[in-house]
């Protein structure tokens, strides 16, 4: 008995409350994440008692729960109205193999993450991040670093995103001239891995705070490209490591205010050699930027007060920092290489 109902032609005050109700849908699905109800699901159908036993939870709530997450076509509820199955939708939810959305449920599920949009007016008020105003003074980067299942959840969620997206650069940008890449920033070491798993000649260095290093380390070594790379632990506001062919930076520009990014991005400068190129490789919003690239914008600002910028506003900062745009790769609807040289 699914109760999902098509709203194409329902008018404009209903289409209002649905769209005033969506955070409590999305909230639904994070419980639903948490719970780990995909998953049990995926094993086949259930009755609303036996999730409840498997969850510990109580089950009339779950039962509605799972009702109302059925009318919208999250989970299939059944004819006799206690039994439940997976839906396309819900299927998306389960943990493994991870589709980037069941790891941003998890990420979305936890207390801080919602807090921080419940303090959204802070954020439009001020410019500001509302992370450490609704999380008792904390900033997302020290939650992230010192708290193991904020680090866990978030290293998830950004690992699942940025696998897809940094095979798509490793196959989109002519990487044949480079022999050393230096990946500034590099997190988990995905975008690394991927460019060293295609273009064999390549060896490469990740530059990473300390606490990611090991992580970074395990990811590269997963990848089968053992002898061709290293992990540094340093912060780029410092140091980065000179003479390198080619240097990237993806999506970690997003971060910051502009004065920022142009530090950043000196720093990079002082380490390439005159003939060095650096990839800046960045989500840009444009007028033709759907809702999900705009409200993935939104969350910078909430989480650490950055933003998603046009492509001229980067090209701006190169500029500022001494860099010239060469060219500009796209690689997906939002994903943008720009190609930068020492002026």
């Amino acid at each position: 008995m699914n109760e999902h109902v098509d709203t194409a032609d329902k008018g404009p005050n209903k289409q209002m409350v649905e769209l005033l109700q969506g955070a409590w849908r999305a909230r639904a699905i994070h419980v639903a994440a948490e719970l780990g109800l995909p998953d049990l699901l995926e094993q086949g159908e259930r009755t609303v008692a036996e999730l409840a036993e498997l969850t510990g939870t109580h089950a009339r709530t779950l039962g509605r729960l799972l009702r109302a997450l059925s009318a919208f076509g999250v989970f299939q509820r059944h004819a006799d109205g206690h039994t439940y199955s997976q839906s396309p939708l819900s299927a998306v939810l389960v943990t493994e193999p991870g589709n980037a959305e069941s790891t941003d449920a998890r990420f979305m599920a936890a207390n801080w993450h919602w807090a921080a949009w419940g303090d959204l007016l802070h954020s439009v008020r001020t410019g500001e991040s509302s992370f450490e105003v609704a999380n008792g003074g904390v900033s997302f980067w020290e939650l992230t670093k010192n708290d193991p299942d904020a680090k866990e959840r978030f290293n998830a969620a950004m690992n699942a995103v940025s696998r897809e997206e940094s095979t798509g650069v490793a196959r989109t940008y002519d990487f044949s001239g480079a022999r050393t890449v230096v990946d500034v920033a590099g997190g988990l070491g995905s975008l690394l891995a991927a460019i060293l798993t295609e273009h064999p000649q390549v060896s490469g260095t990740i530059l990473e705070r300390p606490e990611i290093v090991p992580l970074a380390q395990a990811r590269l070594e997963a990848a089968g490209v053992a002898g061709r790379y290293e992990v540094v632990a340093g912060d780029f506001f410092e140091q980065v490591p000179a003479g390198a062919d080619l240097y990237t930076i993806k999506r970690a520009l997003h971060d910051w205010d502009d004065d920022t990014i142009v530090r950043i991005l000196q720093q990079i400068k002082e380490a390439m050699r005159p003939d060095s190129v650096l990839l800046i490789i960045e989500g840009v919003v444009d007028e033709e930027s759907d809702q999900e690239a705009l409200f993935r914008g939104l969350l910078l600002t909430v989480l650490v007060g950055g933003q998603d910028r046009p492509e001229s506003d980067y090209r701006a900062l190169a500029e500022r920092a001494g860099l010239r745009v060469v060219r500009t790769v796209p690689v997906s609807d939002d994903l943008r290489i720009l190609e930068t040289r020492r002026d």
